[in-house]
């Protein structure tokens, strides 16, 4: 998992092993169809000041660890982190949206994380797929990593899905990996909501080819998906600089794709991805 700084944050949660020499370019607009980002606000319109289900991988200020705050329907938070001595720790506390407004409150005390107690609001809340995909208070940049929205999930926890290889060119070929309900947060807890992608190219020549990963999250309605990849990115630009304590990594993490759609198809048995060449056929369950 990435790390957290206090000035630097990359809460997209990509890795990408690829040359050095060639920065992440930004998609071709072509690529980023504004229509899907239509149909996806037609589909999932977001409701405020209404309690929900959802976690946050969030960077605070003055802190190298990894944080997720819990929330759930009834108005309960829960704070988790692991520290840098593998140590596991959960702590409980409360929140409220009301008037527009998340604000966050956890006791005090010697044991706490926050030892004088945690009483933040949000200073910048960002709605995509019909729910809060990301916020800030003036301490930290949190980013949704799942949700409870979905009215099904998939039959199995990390349904990992192998796409056929595209893009097939003289010298390079592309291959494709799709997976839900991951368990990349503390704990290993499962994430409902959760989506992952790799994106394999390989190159004659090279031993190695070249890994984009990314983490995001999903919305269905019926058996129709669309995924985002680029909440953080999203945030950069939805919010004033002033609005967000620590800095968000540029770029995203994936050159062709990061935004999604698709299907599910034969029981979770198949998935299609309207982006990644459907005419070569479903990516199937491992």
């Amino acid at each position: 998992m990435l790390r957290l700084t206090p000035l630097l944050i990359a809460l997209s949660m990509t890795a990408c092993s690829k040359d050095s020499s060639q920065p992440n370019a930004q998609p071709e607009e072509s690529l980023e169809k504004p229509e899907l980002e239509a149909e996806i606000e037609q589909q999932f319109p977001f409701t405020p000041n209404k309690a929900f289900g959802a976690i946050y991988r969030c960077g605070r200020l003055g802190s190298q660890l990894d944080w997720y705050f819990l929330f759930t329907e009834d108005g309960r938070l829960q704070v988790l982190f692991t520290t840098d001595l593998h140590e596991d720790y959960v702590f409980e506390g409360s929140y409220t949206y009301q008037n527009d407004e998340i604000r966050l409150q956890m006791a005090g005390g010697a044991d706490s994380p926050f030892p004088q107690g945690l009483d933040e609001a949000s200073t910048v809340i960002m709605p995509k797929l019909g729910l809060v995909a990301a916020f800030a208070t003036p301490q930290m940049i949190c980013i949704c990593q799942g949700h409870n929205l979905n009215a099904e999930n998939p039959p199995q926890a990390e349904a990992n899905y192998d796409c056929p290889t595209i893009n097939v060119q003289a010298a390079t070929d592309e291959d494709n990996a799709i997976e839900l309900m991951h368990r990349s947060v503390p704990f290993e807890m499962v994430v409902p909501g959760s989506i992952f992608r790799q994106q394999d190219t390989y190159v004659d020549g090279l031993t190695n080819p070249l890994v984009r990963r990314a983490y995001g999250i999903y919305r269905l309605q019926g058996n129709r998906f669309y995924a985002s990849f680029r909440l953080a990115q999203d945030l950069a630009e939805y919010a004033e600089p002033e609005q967000l304590p620590v800095a968000i990594q540029p770029g995203v993490p994936f050159e062709d794709h990061n935004l999604i759609s698709g299907r599910i198809q034969n029981n979770y048995q198949e998935l299609t991805v309207d982006q990644l060449s459907p005419e070569s056929g479903p990516c199937q369950l491992r």
